[in-house]
């Protein structure tokens, strides 16, 4: 079976976050670029991986007021949003025993959960591919006949959503090790193991951005039999600029030397990773970095700049290491098109 593993490279354009419209199209435009001119038969996949944080500006846009974009701080922007629903804010302070932002997390996952998840799951079914969708600010959004969409759990995580290319929502993706920024944003560490997915193309593994720079996230990833490792990411650091921890190295050369090319090296089933990188600010926080298609040791696939939108593809074959198991997975539709 050949997989092509695509990973978008997207610019935050604010006035795609304004509206549920607005930002179906530019996910689905996005994705139509990601697999033109792909083929689909029966025996080729796509997965294509959107970058972290790619939707976290529907937190503070989504169908709120122009004052809220126009903040300078994305803390002023929260202020604004809590301010203007201020009893809702204070009843679900005290009924979640929680304080500013995770209130603003829970106040507004509820509206903003459902948006994201039907937009990724239409880009699926569009795409004809498994598909990683941008992380979010969210607490567990949880849905039943008689609640609806629901919070579930104290919590709000750094969290993405993986779909199959029937729109099936697959698995939730909390982020597990967290930057000081995450954490003054008031965010939790999920407590889990590293999610490893079992799909009809093998074991697929994500870790989020820091995650996968963790030795122990990865052996974890690579013991559970994944062969692919998609890492969105987000990078704050300016990619042409010196290293924070080590200002004498450039960022965008250390991420390169020590990301995925480097942890595939030596893995019993780890082969492959993908890196989608965020681009563009939201508030007071510049996001670039290039976006990669890794092997062990090397890169199959690089975006030519650290800006802007890109598509970076990459055709593998994987039979010899899905072959243990392949008789039982079931085949899917890989047309592109809903």
């Amino acid at each position: 079976m050949h997989v092509h593993l695509i990973a978008i490279q997207a610019e935050i354009l604010p006035d795609a976050y304004l509206t549920a419209d607005a930002f179906r199209q530019r996910v689905l435009s996005l994705v139509e670029l990601a697999v033109a001119g792909l083929p689909a038969s029966a025996d080729t996949a796509r997965v294509v991986a959107f970058p972290e944080v790619f939707s976290l500006p529907l937190l503070f846009w989504l169908d709120t007021p122009d004052a809220v974009r126009r903040q300078r701080r994305g803390i002023d922007a929260a202020y604004q949003l809590l301010k203007a629903s201020w009893r809702d804010a204070f009843h679900c302070m005290l009924q979640q025993r929680l304080l500013s932002p995770a209130v603003l997390y829970h106040l507004r996952g509820p509206r903003v959960w459902p948006v994201y998840e039907q937009v990724f799951r239409d880009a699926a079914r569009a795409a004809g591919a498994y598909v990683v969708a941008g992380s979010l600010f969210s607490p567990f959004i949880d849905w039943e006949p008689t609640r609806g969409h629901h919070v579930h759990g104290r919590g709000a995580y750094n969290l993405t959503a993986v779909f199959s290319p029937q729109g099936t929502l697959l698995a939730r993706v909390p982020k597990l090790r967290l930057t000081p920024v995450e954490v003054r944003s008031g965010l939790n560490a999920a407590q889990v193991a590293p999610q490893v997915i079992t799909t009809a193309i093998g074991k697929i593994a994500v870790l989020i951005c820091l995650d996968a720079f963790h030795e122990a996230l990865v052996e974890q990833a690579d013991a559970a039999g994944a062969w692919l490792l998609i890492q969105p990411s987000a990078n704050d650091s300016r990619w042409d600029g010196p290293w924070p921890t080590d200002p004498r190295q450039i960022e965008g050369e250390v991420w390169l030397r020590e990301g995925l090319a480097r942890k595939l090296v030596g893995r019993e089933n780890l082969r492959y990773g993908i890196n989608p990188m965020l681009n563009g600010s939201l508030y007071e926080t510049h996001f670039d970095g290039r976006s990669s298609i890794a092997k062990a040791g090397d890169y199959l696939a690089l975006a030519q700049r650290a800006t802007g939108d890109a598509i970076v593809r990459a055709e593998v074959q994987i039979d010899a290491l899905i072959s243990p198991w392949r008789s039982g997975a079931r085949r899917f539709d890989a047309r592109c098109g809903p």
